[in-house]
This record gives structure tokens, C-alpha cells and sequence, in this order.
């Protein structure tokens, strides 16, 4: 048999560690409340071995209440962040609910001192709370694959742990135990949770880690404004070219210079996410729409036609003019231009330069209006070269 206060010890002063560690990580990015959840699990885990210690020196059923009490209800806090980390919730309602139910169901039968049956209880709950643990992860495991399903397996393992500590408990110590139970799934659960507790927090902080940068990189790509991905994100997710049977659509808000002078350019703001309102209505799942300029938006669909976009471009035209005059009391327009793909791949560049043509030609027609690009054989020439987007004249 190993020692089993030393190994208590280490699990004690892991858990401890561990929780400094994330705590430290928490303070430094508190966008991620999960670290803090975390660390206040690792903490109660940590102070109930410490509590489990000092029971194996002078036994004492209030002690074991306590150390038991903490047990559960610090792994209903690891399950609880990892709840929150995939949901991004508040997770005390489920810790409490979590905790309460084994912490009732242990102290029951400990109060009148079967402390196997408690035992066994605590063991199996913490089990629970383990897979439960595993499973919050493996449902996240989109957002950090490897990472993620990693914790999980780790969670499980360690929860399998306990079941047959459980089961021996109560089978070679019966339902009241004389001091702490010492069996081969005692050592071997308590070994897998020392060789754990680093693993899962390394992993822990490299999980924050990637979400931080997963976050900055869709705060780079997304428009403060309007929440719509920004230029720089459009053109990467064309990188590619843009796929047959797509259409570009490209919007002006018309004569908005004119909005910024008469109303103040909190105004501008407020007609700009209008705008983007109207635009994010209805919009296809496969779609993509971006600001891409003060005033301009582009709005990519996939397996359409030409005039099925013209007819969505004007339904965004008509609900934007309506949303102002609505919520602004004034009246604005927009324009549109539309070009595709036609039958065959194309780079995004040419079909970007094509709807921005037609806008033009949008906005030299009279404005408040959605033209679709002639096929470049019909245009008259163009003296100027061909870009991907047009500053508009308004």
C-alpha cells in the first residue's frame, strides 16, 4: 500500500497550486469568468483533502461532513465551469443544484454513522459530477478541438475512478468504515487525480488562451458598428474565388454625407446600423454581408440568380427606407449594384469591380434604385481601371 496521507498531501497542494494559477489567469482576463469558476473548485477540492487529513489524524464525523461536503461541491464547480465556458452563462444556479443534491444525499446517511454508505454516495456523485464535467467539454469540442476533448477524456477517466471505489467501500468495508477506506481503486484513483491536476491546467489555461485569440481575431474581422464582418474578413473568406451561381451585391447609402452635416454624425451612426438591420433580415444562411466602407455594404449569396438577388436587394432597399423613416423620422435611400459569378467559378476581384459598376450606374440613373451589371461585352468602355471597390460619390 502507498502512503495514503502523502498522497492526500500532494492532491492538496496540487489542487492549491492549481488554484493560485487560475485565478491569476482570471485576473489578467476576465472575459473569462470560467477560470475564476474553476479556481474557486480547485480551492473548495483543495481545503476539503486538507479537511480529509486532519480526519485520518483524529477522526471526527464533523470533519468528515465538512471534507465530503467540500468534495462535492468543489467538482460541481468544475462542472459548473465548464458549463460556462461552453455556454457562456452564469453557472451558480447549476453548481447549487449540483451540490446540493449529493451533499444532502452523503449527509444523510453519515449523520446516524454509516459512513460507508456515505462513502460510496460521495464517490458515485463525484463520479457523476466528473462525467457530467467530461460532457459540457465534449460539447464544446468545436470551439478548441483538441484541446477540448483532451479535458474531457481526462475528466472521464478520473471520474471512472471512483466507481470502483465506490463499490468496494461498500463491499470489503460495509456500511460503517472504521477510519478511511484503503483499497487498490483508493490508490489508483488518487494517483490518476495527482497526475491530472497539471494536465488539466495547462490545459485549462491554454483553452483561455485560444478563446482570447479566437476572440481577438473576430473582433479584427467584425465591424464595431454594425457587428457585420468588415472589409478585411471579406475579402479573406474570398480568397478562393467566389463559387458559380454567385452573386454580389453591393449598397450606398445615398447622399449620406448630407445626413452627417444636417444631424450630426451620431445620427450617420444610427442610419448606418439601420441599415445593417435591414440588411441582416432575412438574410440566407449561406450569405455573407460586410461593411466594407463608411456607407457601402456588400452582401454575398450563393446559388442564386441574378434577378432573385436583384429582388432581395430591393427588399433590403425598401426595409431600410422604412426602418428611417420609422425610427429617424427622416427620409434616406440607398443604392445597389449586382453582378455574378454566371455558370463558372470567378475571382472576386473582377465580380466585386463589376457590381461596383452598376452601382455607379445606380447612382448616375437617379440613386434609390438596384441595377444589375450588363455583360461586359455590351458596356461602353470604361476610362478608368477596374478595382474591387468604389469610394462612392454619394
Amino acid at each position: 500500500m502507498l502512503d495514503f496521507a502523502s498522497l492526500l498531501v500532494a492532491i492538496g497542494f496540487s489542487t492549491a497550486f492549481l488554484s493560485v494559477i487560475l485565478l491569476a489567469a482570471w485576473k489578467t482576463s476576465r472575459r473569462d469568468g470560467f477560470l475564476l469558476t474553476c479556481a474557486t473548485g480547485a480551492l473548495l477540492i483543495a481545503v476539503s483533502v486538507g479537511l480529509s487529513v486532519l480526519d485520518r489524524l483524529q477522526p471526527s464525523v464533523w470533519l468528515l461532513a465538512m471534507a465530503l461536503t467540500l468534495l462535492m461541491s468543489g467538482t460541481a464547480n468544475l462542472y459548473g465551469s465548464a458549463a460556462q465556458f461552453r455556454l457562456g452563462s452564469s453557472p451558480w444556479r447549476r453548481i447549487v443544484v449540483a451540490s446540493l443534491i449529493p451533499v444532502v444525499l452523503t449527509l444523510a446517511p453519515l449523520m446516524p454513522g454509516y459512513s460507508g454508505i456515505a462513502y460510496a454516495i460521495s464517490f458515485l456523485s463525484t463520479a457523476v459530477l466528473l462525467f457530467l464535467t467530461s460532457h459540457q467539454f465534449w460539447l464544446a469540442r468545436a470551439q478548441a478541438p483538441m484541446t477540448t476533448l483532451t479535458i474531457a477524456s481526462l475528466y472521464f477517466v478520473v471520474g471512472l475512478s471512483f466507481l470502483p471505489r465506490a463499490v468496494l467501500v461498500l463491499v470489503r468495508d460495509g456500511i460503517v468504515v472504521a477510519g478511511r477506506p484503503q483499497n487498490w481503486a483508493q490508490d489508483l484513483s488518487i494517483m490518476l487525480v495527482i497526475g491530472s491536476i497539471p494536465a488539466l491546467g495547462a490545459l485549462t489555461m491554454a483553452l483561455s488562451q485560444i478563446r482570447t485569440a479566437q476572440a481577438h481575431r473576430r473582433e479584427a474581422l467584425t465591424d464595431p458598428l454594425t457587428g457585420l464582418m468588415n472589409r478585411r474578413a471579406l475579402f479573406d473568406a474570398q480568397q478562393g474565388g467566389l463559387a458559380p451561381a454567385s452573386v454580389v451585391v453591393l449598397f450606398d447609402i445615398d447622399e449620406f454625407k448630407s445626413i452627417n452635416d444636417s444631424h450630426g454624425h451620431a445620427m450617420g451612426d444610427r442610419v448606418i446600423v439601420l441599415f445593417a438591420t435591414a440588411l441582416k433580415d432575412n438574410l440566407p444562411a449561406s450569405a455573407l454581408a460586410a461593411r466594407i466602407g463608411g456607407e457601402e455594404f456588400a452582401l454575398i449569396l450563393r446559388d442564386t440568380t441574378l434577378e432573385t438577388a436583384a429582388r432581395h436587394a430591393d427588399e433590403v432597399r425598401r426595409r431600410f427606407v422604412a426602418l428611417v423613416r420609422a425610427e429617424a423620422d427622416l427620409t434616406c435611400t440607398a443604392s445597389a449594384g449586382i453582378a455574378g459569378t454566371g455558370p463558372h467559378a470567378a475571382h472576386a476581384d473582377r465580380v466585386l469591380a463589376e457590381a461596383d459598376r452598376a452601382l455607379y450606374d445606380a447612382k448616375r440613373g437617379g440613386r434609390d434604385r438596384v441595377v444589375i451589371a450588363q455583360p461586359q461585352a455590351e458596356r461602353p468602355p470604361v476610362a478608368r481601371a477596374d478595382t474591387a471597390f468604389r469610394g462612392s460619390a454619394g
